[in-house]
């Protein structure tokens, strides 16, 4: 189900944020209002549905009714993952109130060496109240510490032992930090031995869709799998539904197109709809090798970030 944007303001600013395109202050500030939520749930309840919605911004606890959203969707017995950075006093609140109820998050985390005291207050704070509740999430940086701390953070708190990495994807204008192909190695190698070191803690790592195979090594692919933390390398994840209600296939190409969710009968109308136009350019890989690859030609490899493929794509019509 879809990914829902109740804000396209967050109080962070980071530098590879693949939301770029449609986010304030690049765009004027948006809040999605109470008739556009409901209209977007009745519109889900319409069709086939796994009745799962992910709030998600921007930072989604700065909208000042997502309590009211919350308990709107709890209402209808839908499941909800909340995805946010928990820096922000709403979160806390909002994560003491509902942390015995059945709401998940999902925490968006840069290394804390870079939290400022502020935002360690509530974040801490929010993670003591989730517990089991939350799981974290973050990219792995080319030129940073590997991330040992997060095996800290998710035994100090109780959190979800599943944490989510990703890589530095772009959007398709290239307006935020991405990886360039060279740092692709560098960035598996620490996510090897971030699995590693998380095996010893029966922690294990997803990751987050875009990320191509061949980023890592046969000897990599196998510790991975040892460790319980397989890479599944996919490109097709939940549509995105912005503050004013347009559907968009994802974040980083969102100035590609985008219709407003009552043009499609259902949901998952909207799913084939985009799929269907996207479809062609999906066999064009990321390097000129993805022609001749087993994984990519058998669809187990999606050759990493559609976003990344399309980039020197010219004339694209949705």
């Amino acid at each position: 189900m879809p990914n829902l944007m109740l804000t396209n303001y967050c109080n962070y600013r980071c530098s590879y944020c693949f939301g770029k395109d449609i986010m304030f202050p690049k765009n004027p500030r948006q809040t999605m209002t109470r008739e556009c939520f409901d209209g977007i749930v009745e519109w889900v309840k319409k069709g086939p549905s796994d009745r799962i919605f992910h709030l998600m911004g921007g930072e989604p606890t700065l909208h000042p009714d997502i309590e009211w959203m919350v308990a709107r969707l709890l209402e209808e017995e839908m499941q909800i993952t909340i995805f946010s950075n928990l820096a922000t006093p709403g979160a806390v609140k909002l994560a003491q109130k509902v942390a015995n109820l059945p709401v998940d998050w999902v925490v968006n985390v840069n290394d804390p060496a870079n939290w400022n005291d502020v935002q360690r207050k509530n974040i801490t704070a929010a993670l003591e109240a989730l517990g089991c509740r939350a799981s974290l999430t973050f990219n792995i940086m080319p030129d940073e510490d590997d991330n040992m701390w997060a095996l800290e953070y998710t035994k100090r708190y109780h959190l979800n032992n599943n944490i989510k990495v990703g890589f530095l994807l772009p959007t398709y204008k290239q307006t935020n930090e991405a990886l360039n192909d060279e740092q692709y190695t560098v960035v598996a190698a620490k996510v090897t031995r971030l699995a590693q070191e998380a095996a010893k803690f029966n922690v294990h790592l997803d990751y987050e869709c875009g990320i191509p195979t061949c980023a890592f090594t046969d000897e990599q692919l196998g510790i991975l799998w040892r460790c319980g933390s397989k890479l599944h390398s996919g490109c097709q994840s939940r549509l995105d539904i912005t503050p004013e209600g347009e559907v968009i296939y994802c974040l980083p190409l969102a100035t590609l197109g985008m219709k407003h969710y009552s043009q499609f009968e259902t949901y998952n109308d909207a799913c084939i709809w985009f799929e269907e136009r996207f479809r062609p350019y999906r066999m064009l890989g990321r390097r000129i090798e993805c022609a001749t690859c087993n994984l990519h030609n058998s669809l187990s490899c999606n050759a990493g970030c559609l976003a990344k493929n399309l980039i020197d794509c010219k004339n694209i019509k949705l």
